[in-house]
C-alpha cells in the first residue's frame, strides 16, 4: 500500500487514540497516544511535526511525531504506529525516512534521535535503513506493560560527525564502550584509558534528603542554580528536587511515578558535590518509586564518569556529536543504573547494537557478579 502522509489535525485526536489503542491496547505509556490535551498541544506546536496517513476510505492507518529543540539543535522522533492490518507494505519505512529527511533539511537541528522496542528487530531495522546509527540500549527502561529494554539510534546532518572534539582520557572501564562507539562513529583520537576510581568502602554520613515535588518551583530553581553548560537533557524537564538537609547539594530529576523511569538532569553546586552521598540518594529514589535511573554526561567529563562508575552506573549508550560546542561537537554517554533484576529473555536486537550490549553485559558481570570474592 502506498501511504500519503499529511499533517495531523486536532480533529484527528479521537481517531488517533483509537489507533494507538488498537496497536498497544492499554499498555502505551506515552501521553502522545493517551492524553488528548497533550496531543492537541503537540499538534498545534511550531516545534512539532505530526504526520498521519489515511487509507482510501480516509481512516487513519499510521502516525509519527517529530519534535525539535532549536536551542540544543536536536530532534526527537517518536510515536511511530501503523495499523496492524496495514503492516508489511513499507508504510513505517516511508514514515521514518520522510520524517527524518524533513527534520534534518530545514537547518534547525544537527541530529535527530529515536528509540525502538526490542520485542522484534523490525522497528530497529526501519531506522537503520533510513540512515540512523545504532548507538546503544537502555536495559529495563520502561514504556509498556512491563519494564522493557529499548535501543537508541540517531541520524546526523552531513558533516556533523566529522567535527567532533577529541576526548583525551576516559576511565578504563569505558574502554570497551569507546571501542563500540568507534565502530559506528570513528573517534577523532583514541582516548587514554586511566585506572578506575576505587569504590569507597564507606560513604560519608548522609545529611538526610528532602524531596520537593513542585514542578514549576523546581524548574525555576533549576534555571537559577545549575551551571548553564550542564543544564542539558534534551526534551526533559526536572519535576522533582532532592535536596540535602544541610544544603550541601541539590539534585534535579525527572521521575515518572507511573513507570519508574528517572533521569538525573542536573546538580548544584556541581555534579561532584553529590559523589559522597550517591548511594543514599539512589536508595531514596528507589523508595520514591524509581526502578531505572539514567544520567547524561559528556564523554570528556572524566571525574564525573569515574564517580558514576563507582556507584553502579554503567555506560549503556553513546550519542556522538550530540551538542554543539564552538565550531565542533561534544560526544555524550548515557550512564544507566537499574534497580530491577536484568532479564534479557525474549529480546530481539539487531546485530548493529551488539558491541554496546556485549560491553554492558561484561561490565555488569564484573560489577555485580564478582564470584572471586565468594570463594575467599
Amino acid at each position: 500500500m502506498t501511504a500519503v502522509f499529511d499533517r495531523a489535525r486536532v480533529e484527528d485526536i479521537d481517531e488517533l487514540l483509537r489507533l494507538y489503542r488498537r496497536v498497544y491496547g492499554a499498555a502505551y505509556a506515552l501521553p502522545l497516544g493517551t492524553e488528548p490535551a497533550v496531543m492537541a498541544r503537540e499538534i498545534a506546536s511550531e516545534l512539532t511535526t505530526w504526520l498521519v496517513a489515511r487509507d482510501e476510505r480516509g481512516e487513519l492507518i499510521a502516525s509519527i511525531v517529530g519534535n525539535v529543540d532549536p536551542v540544543d539543535r536536536l530532534g526527537k522522533m517518536q510515536g511511530l504506529v501503523v495499523d496492524p492490518a496495514c503492516r508489511g507494505g513499507g508504510i513505517a519505512q516511508h514514515a521514518v525516512s520522510s520524517m527524518s529527511d524533513e527534520m534534518l533539511a530545514d537547518g534547525r537541528i544537527d541530529s535527530v534521535y529515536a528509540t525502538a522496542r526490542t520485542t522484534s528487530t523490525a522497528p530497529q531495522r526501519i531506522c537503520l535503513r533510513a540512515g540512523f546509527r545504532a548507538l546503544g540500549f537502555f536495559p529495563n527502561l520502561r514504556k509498556a506493560a512491563k519494564h522493557e529494554t529499548m535501543v537508541l539510534l540517531a541520524r546526523h546532518r552531513d558533516g556533523v560527525i566529522e567535527r567532533r572534539h577529541p576526548v583525551e582520557r576516559v576511565p578504563a572501564s569505558l574502554g570497551p564502550f569507546v571501542e563500540a562507539l568507534d565502530t559506528v562513529a570513528r573517534m577523532p583520537v583514541r582516548p587514554e584509558l586511566v585506572p578506575d576510581k576505587e569504590v569507597p568502602a564507606q560513604q560519608a554520613p548522609s545529611p538526610g534528603v528532602e524531596l520537593i515535588n513542585a514542578p514549576e518551583f523546581v524548574l525555576r530553581r533549576f534555571a537559577e542554580v545549575v551551571e548553564p553548560d550542564r543544564a542539558f537533557y534534551p526534551f526533559h524537564k526536572p519535576n522533582m528536587l532532592l535536596a540535602a538537609a544541610d544544603g550541601s547539594y541539590e539534585v534535579y530529576t525527572h521521575l515518572s511515578i507511573s513507570d519508574g523511569y528517572c533521569t538525573l538532569i542536573g546538580a548544584a553546586p556541581n555534579p561532584m558535590a553529590v559523589d559522597p552521598h550517591m548511594d543514599q540518594l539512589i536508595g531514596q529514589l528507589g523508595n520514591f518509586g524509581a526502578f531505572y535511573v539514567e544520567t547524561l554526561a559528556p564523554l570528556d567529563a572524566f571525574d564525573e564518569l569515574s564517580s558514576l562508575l563507582a556507584h553502579g552506573f554503567l555506560p549503556a549508550a553513546a550519542y556522538p556529536a550530540m551538542r554543539r560546542d564552538g565550531e565542533g561537537f561534544r560526544d555524550y554517554v548515557i550512564m544507566a543504573r537499574t534497580m530491577q533484576p536484568l532479564d534479557f529473555r525474549g529480546l530481539a536486537i539487531d546485530a548493529a547494537f551488539r558491541p554496546f550490549v556485549e560491553q554492558y553485559i561484561d561490565l555488569w558481570k564484573q560489577k555485580y557478579l564478582n564470584t572471586i570474592g565468594v570463594y575467599r
